[in-house]
C-alpha cells in the first residue's frame, strides 16, 4: 500500500463522492478538486443557501460536464437519524447504488481554556467533530457491507471513508481542550476500523483514512480566533497555515498514494505524525516513519519543555492578575 508505488489508490473518475461540510472551507475545496478529476459529487451541510452556491461553484469545475452529476442535501449531522436519511437519499440518487466514497469534513473549533468554557461547549464540540462523522461512517459501512453481501462479485473496487482530524491529535496545545479530544477520537476510530474492516475483505475492500491538517484559512478560522487564548496564538506562530485548496490537494495526493494517515503541512506534519504512530499502519513507509519517530521522540523532549515553559510564564504574567 502507498509508499513508493506509482499506482493511484484513489481513482475517482466516474465515482460518487459524498462530502459532509461541503458548503465551505476544506469541504468545498475537496468538492471542486474531485469534480475536476471526474467525480459525481454530493455535498452535505445545514445551510441550503450556502449549499446551492457551493454546488454551483463545484459543478462549474467538472471534468466532463455532460456526464457528471451534482447534488446537495441539507442536514444537521449531529442528529444520528440524519445519517440514515443521507445514505438513503444518496443511494436513490446514485441509481440505487451506495456512494463509493464518504469524506467527513464537517466540524468546528471553539478554543478556550478548559476551565473557562461552558460544559455545553464540550458537548457541542464532541457532537460536531466526532459524532457527526461517526454516525455517517456507521451508516456508510453498514450499507456497503449489506450491499456486498446481497450482490457478491469478485474484484470489487475499494470503498473509502475519510475522516478529517487535525495535527493537534499528535501534539497537545493549550487552549484546545474542547477540540483536541474530539479530533483524537476520530483518529482512534479510523485506526480501529482499519483493522475491523478486514473482516469483510473477502467481500470487498473498504478503506479508512484520516487527514490531519494544521491551520486552514477559512471563515471558521476567523471565528475561532475570536475566543482563542493569547497563549494559544503564541504557540501557533510556527504554523504558517494553508488555504483550503492547498489542504485539499495535499489530502488527495496522500489518498492517491494509498496512505491511511495523511498530513498536509509538509515536513512538520510528517514529523508530528511519525512521533505518534504507535500501532497505526505505516503504508509502506515503515523504515522512514520509524527513523523519523525516533528523531521526533528526542526533539519533542525539548519542544514540549519549551512550550510548557511558555505556558507557565504566560500564566504567571496574566492569570495572576485576575
Amino acid at each position: 500500500m502507498g509508499g513508493f508505488q506509482s499506482k493511484n489508490h484513489f481513482p475517482v473518475n466516474g465515482k460518487t463522492v459524498v462530502i459532509t461540510g461541503g458548503s465551505q472551507g476544506m469541504g468545498k475545496a475537496v468538492g471542486r478538486l474531485l469534480a475536476e478529476k471526474g467525480a459525481n459529487v454530493i455535498i452535505i451541510a445545514r445551510n441550503a443557501e450556502k449549499l446551492e452556491e457551493a454546488l454551483k461553484y463545484i459543478s462549474e469545475h467538472a471534468l466532463k460536464p455532460s456526464s457528471q452529476r451534482f447534488h446537495y442535501i441539507s442536514a444537521d449531522l449531529i442528529d444520528p437519524a440524519e445519517a440514515a436519511r443521507i445514505l438513503s437519499e444518496t443511494t436513490a440518487w446514485n441509481n440505487n447504488q451506495p456512494p463509493d466514497i464518504f469524506w467527513c469534513c464537517a466540524g468546528s473549533s471553539r478554543p478556550g481554556l478548559f476551565i473557562d468554557v461552558p460544559i455545553e461547549v464540550l458537548k457541542e464540540q464532541m457532537e460536531s467533530n466526532y459524532f457527526s462523522s461517526a454516525y455517517v461512517a456507521h451508516a456508510a459501512v453498514q450499507s456497503w457491507v449489506n450491499h456486498f453481501r446481497s450482490s457478491p462479485e469478485p474484484n470489487q473496487p475499494a470503498k473509502h471513508i475519510i475522516f478529517t482530524s487535525s495535527v493537534l491529535a499528535f501534539l497537545p496545545l493549550v487552549g484546545y481542550g474542547p477540540y483536541t479530544p474530539t479530533k483524537t477520537a476520530l483518529r482512534a476510530l479510523s485506526d480501529t476500523l482499519s483493522q475491523e474492516l478486514l473482516l469483510y475483505a473477502p467481500l470487498a475492500p473498504i478503506r479508512t483514512h484520516t487527514v490531519f491538517p494544521g491551520t486552514i484559512f477559512t471563515e471558521g478560522y476567523e471565528k475561532e480566533n475570536l475566543t482563542k487564548p493569547a497563549i494559544t496564538k503564541t504557540l501557533e506562530e510556527g504554523d504558517g497555515g494553508q488555504t483550503p485548496e492547498q489542504v485539499a490537494a495535499a489530502s488527495v495526493k496522500g489518498l492517491e498514494r494509498g496512505e491511511e494517515l495523511i498530513t498536509t503541512n509538509g515536513v512538520l506534519g510528517v514529523a508530528m505524525k511519525s512521533g505518534m504512530l504507535g500501532g497505526s499502519r505505516r503504508n509502506g513507509r515503515g523504515f522512514v516513519d520509524t527513523v523519523m519517530g525516533w528523531l521526533v521522540m528526542i526533539v519533542m523532549v525539548f519542544v514540549r519543555r519549551d512550550m510548557d515553559g511558555k505556558v507557565k510564564t504566560w500564566g504567571k504574567e496574566r492569570l495572576g492578575k485576575r
